[in-house]
């Protein structure tokens, strides 16, 4: 007689995911996908040339601290201290040409925002680190272009989210002083990394969280990441290199405080009101968050060209900050997750590297319609022209001599306030093309100094295309 197996069965039955669940693990790839793809496209930033063209010279000549080789109206020594990044952009440049250097600025973005993620992940679940994300994405989109300034952005999401490790746990993290050398090699505003370290010691001491005798251990890291910035290349003339633009930077754009409704603003101090409503909140003050909230807030509102960089410093701040309000702990990362940020990753260096060569293949500044006139004026010509294309003449052209470009500090004030008269045909404006050497021209056709040199018959009118006038001095 069979007996009847009285074994019960169980399903096993997953529980359901939320959609913010899905969304979540989505939604980070989805942003780093926006990061890669969004800065794709011809170069437009007067800088790039001139990097590519400074990466190419040193790898010629060995030489980090030199006499201008390419202005004929440039008064101070040139120093190199992004070199590293330049060097990688003339390889760009030399292998795939314009659209290498295009990808490598995706590449570059695109490293930004697995930087910020990673530090928002740490604390804080998918959701959450990919709202951050998008909104520091925002702050940063005036200032994703093909510049040395990138790695500064990259650098400081590693060197906050170290810190606040080194808050939580105690630890001196060493190896932020070689990566503040390669920093060093990189761009001028390396610093960063020392002032965020020294600000969170001081935190931590003023929390209690360490003794004075922990704290000056601590205190060793930004003070031997200083140090090491002077064994760059380019020696302890990198101290004194950020204050050559000193005298000029109230005639550059980007050293002007941003404007009220500037977008990469709002969202800057969105991430400010986020952290102190947390503060405020809270029953006695994290000293460190105040620090880093308040370097954070003037590097957003005083200068245009920092404002990325106070998003990228608070970006982690904002994601513990939101996350508390959740009132729940931060998840680990699941696989799916960690699947999804590789295959965005992957898949948005493919596209770029795809799309590169269709959409950079020219420049998107520059008189590119008068290349044939230029190539056949004689190596060595000084040539008058637009500042924001003298990148463009020393890399398309380098055998001509442009007389103003955007490397600033190079220049007296004196030479770029009568730069901007010649250009504005004030009275005197013959004094500046007499003074530089001019014998060609090459300036937009809508500048008002170019009729008034026709006019004098002194000048005679070569080529015109692209909205450029090309002009030959008749002595």
């Amino acid at each position: 007689m069979a007996v009847a197996s009285r074994t019960k069965v169980y399903a096993i039955v997953p529980s359901p995911r939320s959609p913010a669940d899905v969304i979540g693990w989505l939604l980070p790839g989805l942003v780093l996908l926006l990061f890669c793809l969004k800065p794709l496209g011809p170069l437009k930033d007067p800088d790039a040339f001139w990097h590519i063209a400074a990466g190419k010279h040193l790898m010629q000549t060995g030489e980090f601290v030199l006499d201008d080789p390419f202005g004929a109206a440039t008064e101070k020594v040139w120093i190199l201290n992004q070199w590293l990044p330049e060097v990688l952009m003339h390889w760009a440049h030399t292998a795939y040409g314009l659209p290498g250097v295009a990808w490598l600025l995706s590449l570059a973005s695109l490293l930004v925002g697995v930087a910020v993620y990673a530090a928002c992940r740490r604390r804080s679940s998918a959701l959450v680190s990919a709202l951050v994300l998008a909104v520091t994405f925002v702050a940063l989109s005036g200032s994703l272009s093909p510049r040395p300034q990138l790695v500064t952005f990259a650098l400081a999401a590693i060197a906050s989210s170290a810190w606040l490790l080194t808050r939580e746990d105690g630890r001196a993290r060493w190896w932020l002083v070689p990566l503040t050398w390669l920093w060093a090699c990189s761009h001028g505003m390396w610093f960063m990394g020392p002032v965020i370290g020294g600000l969170v010691v001081v935190g931590m001491l003023l929390e209690r969280r360490v003794s004075a005798r922990q704290a000056a251990r601590l205190a060793l890291v930004p003070a031997l990441s200083v140090v090491v910035a002077a064994l760059t290349p380019v020696g302890p003339r990198l101290f004194t290199s950020p204050f050559q633009v000193s005298g000029v930077t109230g005639m550059i754009s980007e050293w002007q405080p941003p404007g009220l409704t500037d977008p990469g603003l709002l969202a800057a101090l969105g991430l400010v009101l986020v952290v102190v409503v947390d503060q405020v909140g809270r029953r006695r003050a994290d000293w460190t968050v105040v620090l880093l909230t308040v370097l954070a807030l003037v590097l957003a509102v005083t200068w245009s060209r920092t404002t990325g960089l106070a998003a990228v410093v608070l970006a982690p701040l904002a994601a513990m900050a939101i996350q508390r309000v959740t009132r729940q702990e931060a998840p680990r990362i699941p696989l799916r997750e960690r699947v999804a940020v590789l295959v965005a990753v992957v898949v948005s260096l493919v596209l770029a590297g795809l799309l590169a060569p269709a959409t950079a293949a020219s420049p998107a500044i520059g008189p590119n319609g008068l290349d044939a006139g230029l190539a056949r004026v004689p190596t060595g010509t000084v040539v008058c022209n637009e500042q924001s294309d003298g990148g463009w003449l020393m890399l398309q052209h380098p055998g001509l001599r442009p007389t103003m470009d955007t490397r600033v500090e190079l220049y007296n004030v004196e030479r770029i306030r009568a730069y901007l008269g010649f250009v504005a045909a004030d009275p005197g404006w013959q004094d500046y093309a007499d003074q530089v050497g001019c014998v060609y021209a090459v300036l937009g056709a809508n500048a008002a100094v170019v009729p008034a040199m026709r006019a004098t018959g002194d000048w005679q009118l070569v080529d015109q295309a692209g909205g450029y006038a090309l002009l030959r001095s008749r002595g």
